[in-house]
């Protein structure tokens, strides 16, 4: 991506998420921006009205996990730290490790299975 203040950036980002995920994403929130001193960010959202799942951002490094309570589960991806990330790619990963942990009887009910 190209250099911009962590907002710019986190926007960008949920943009991308935006376009692969579509009716699927909701209640997306932005917290801990930072530019200084390094960017920061974090993006918390809903995913198939079933998961909360929270993107971090630091300093080149991000990932997403699913929130449990108190604790995480993390999202493993094969790109992690990437400043040119395919966010495309990277979304439609998320996306089936997503769904590898929801139930296809209720995928199917709501039309996304």
């Amino acid at each position: 991506m190209q250099k911009s203040n962590a907002n710019e950036m986190a926007k960008k980002i949920i943009s991308n998420a935006k376009l692969i995920f579509e009716d699927r994403i909701n209640n997306i929130t932005f917290s801990s921006v930072t530019d200084e001193p390094y960017k920061m960010f974090s993006i918390k959202f809903t995913l198939y009205n079933y998961y909360i799942i929270v993107y971090n951002y630091d300093r080149g490094h991000f990932g997403c996990s699913i929130i449990f309570g108190d604790d995480t589960v993390p999202l493993q991806s094969n790109v992690e730290w990437d400043d040119e990330c395919n966010y495309a790619s990277y979304w439609k990963e998320i996306d089936r490790l997503v769904r590898l942990r929801i139930p296809d009887k209720y995928l199917k009910e709501y039309g996304w299975l």
